[in-house]
């Protein structure tokens, strides 16, 4: 059996601790009593109630122990046990937690240095020895406790955070979840829509084999500053993209654009694939949920954008955003690709057509074909749909209705283009 100190304790031990018992209760009295810098933070709960309750209970372990010269097993550390996962739920820094007991043990052995004489020497000696490593064995319990609940609170904490931000991005009232879980919500967030693309270990056909990849890549972005236990940030990500809801309220030299330009990329920088964000700035919490619907709107429409940004904002996609609303003019209006649709070719000339200007020496070039090519399937375009590409109104009418286009073929490809 291991022992507090190398020797057994010396003669006129015994005699000293029962002096020291017979101050017990004035030792509990005096905890109530500490005004260390330690504990003036805490609410005066903790010490009038609940410090004097622990002194009770740790110094029948301490008595018993250092009579013994053991160390301390079982129920005898259920109270270091209890404390910690508590302060750790408090959120009382484990600092604090330490110093709170080691000056406990600082008050044990001045009481007993005030009442020794020169013939406590030896007892002295060994309850210095014995109390070190009482000390250390209670220490021990008060960081693997308080270290094990806070994996469990920070994982609560993570899910909580994706609770309180989906409820905020569903227009619900997250403020009483968040005050439980102590997640702070600011006036307004800068809101991005996120699409991550899939790693080459997303792609197998093994299911299991899948999901592992993606929770490997989530681990990945969750170790970034910005999601860790103490950042503000709310997201609602999942290995294909989400939500993140970055604090507007934080002061800042970047805007914005440029907070989410880095976010993205250091993203990227983490899981190594393409990562592409819609972006709503500085949307009150209250609008929160509108701005969600619009970033992920700029997002989807920013699938088929030939710009390559990693962030994208409504003034990049504001034609095809006007463009794609509902309404009866919709139809007719895409409807001016219809007659060339089953000619592959003509479709792909018209789009390369309008990318290049309605420069025809540069559409030549870029087809690979001769410039009276170009000529010819112009007039074919005009001929099938009866607009004239080459005029005001053909532009117009061709180019909204190639924007329509890109916006549905990014609608099917969703959040993976």
């Amino acid at each position: 059996m291991s022992t507090l100190a190398p020797n057994p304790p010396p003669a006129g031990t015994a005699e000293l601790l029962n002096r020291l018992q017979a101050r017990a209760s004035e030792m509990i009295r005096q905890s109530a009593l500490d005004s260390s810098d330690a504990l003036s933070a805490l609410p005066p709960e903790i010490t009038v109630t609940e410090l004097p309750w622990v002194t009770r209970r740790t110094l029948t372990t301490v008595f018993s122990t250092l009579r013994e010269n053991r160390p301390p097993v079982g129920d005898e550390l259920r109270p270091a046990q209890e404390i910690a996962v508590q302060r750790a739920d408090e959120g009382v820094p484990l600092s604090v937690v330490i110093r709170n007991w080691q000056r406990g043990f600082q008050r044990f052995w001045d009481d007993a240095s005030a009442l020794a004489g020169p013939e406590d020497a030896d007892a002295m000696a060994y309850l210095g020895t014995a109390l070190l490593s009482l000390f250390g064995a209670f220490a021990a319990t008060l960081v693997d406790s308080y270290e094990q609940e806070q994996v469990i609170l920070d994982s609560e904490k993570s899910s909580a955070g994706h609770l309180v931000a989906r409820m905020i991005l569903d227009g619900q009232q997250a403020r009483p979840y968040a005050d439980r879980f102590r997640i702070e919500l600011h006036a307004a967030y800068h809101v991005l829509a996120l699409a991550i693309a899939a790693t080459p270990d997303e792609s197998v056909d093994d299911a299991t084999g899948r999901r592992v990849a993606g929770r490997r890549k989530m681990r990945k972005i969750l170790t970034l500053t910005e999601f860790r236990r103490s950042s503000p940030t709310l997201t609602t990500l999942g290995p294909a993209g989400g939500h993140v809801l970055l604090p507007a309220d934080i002061e800042s030299a970047n805007s914005a654009y440029e907070i989410a330009v880095e976010l993205v990329e250091r993203i990227r920088s983490a899981v190594g694939v393409e990562v592409r964000a819609g972006l709503v700035a500085e949307a009150p919490i209250g609008e929160v949920a509108r701005a969600g619907t619009l970033a992920s709107e700029v997002l989807r429409l920013s699938a088929r954008h030939h710009a390559e940004h990693p962030v994208y904002v409504l003034d990049d996609v504001a034609l095809e955003f006007q463009l794609t609303r509902p309404g009866p003019a919709l139809d007719l209006i895409r409807d001016a690709l219809t007659p060339i649709e089953p000619f592959p070719e003509l479709v792909e000339f018209i789009q390369c057509y309008m990318r290049c200007d309605m420069d025809r020496g540069r559409t030549a070039k870029k087809l690979g074909v001769h410039p009276n090519t170009v000529n010819n399937r112009l007039h074919k375009v005009a001929s099938l749909t009866g607009i004239d590409p080459t005029g005001y109104q053909g532009v117009m009418a061709f180019g909204a209705a190639l924007a329509i286009a890109r916006s549905a073929g990014a609608e099917e490809e969703g959040m993976s283009g």
